[in-house]
């Protein structure tokens, strides 16, 4: 897993500046937000890819997924916007990976890497949004 962190690290430059490129299409009040913390918001978000595709700790993704979670549906985004934008920030990086990194079998492993990290992020906010509206509903059948 060491080497698909190594290949994202390499990448990681163009695939910020993607992501800065195409924000507002990721999600359209991210369009809005300035560049300079934007660029830190992404860069958090890729330091945690980039730690997952070197250890695969499933637990440690998942607490940062909720914290994403809570964070952004603080700042009023929708859950479809969050499921959205996670699949989106992963296909940034399969999108410059497979402009920037050569043809051939450990590209091909790569992009598999990335592909399947993207596929559970996007189960952990799934999961994550599911318990926060299970405890909603319990808040609700209480209070009525």
């Amino acid at each position: 897993m060491e080497r698909h962190a190594r290949t994202f690290e390499a990448i990681r430059p163009e695939v910020l500046g993607r992501l800065l490129d195409v924000r507002g299409s990721i999600d359209h009040t991210l369009s809005g937000v300035p560049s300079q913390v934007i660029r830190q918001e992404f860069d958090a978000v890729l330091d945690r890819m980039q730690t997952y595709l070197a250890d695969g700790d499933a637990g440690r993704y998942q607490s940062f997924a909720v914290r994403w979670v809570a964070f952004r549906l603080g700042e009023g985004f929708s859950p479809e916007n969050l499921i959205h934008s996670v699949v989106a920030l992963g296909d940034v990086v399969l999108e410059v990976a497979r402009r920037r990194l050569p043809d051939g079998p450990d590209t091909a492993d790569f992009a598999r890497e990335v592909a399947r990290m993207n596929f559970v992020a996007a189960r952990l906010i799934v999961d994550t949004l599911a318990e926060e509206l299970e405890s909603m509903s319990r808040s609700a059948r209480r209070g009525g």
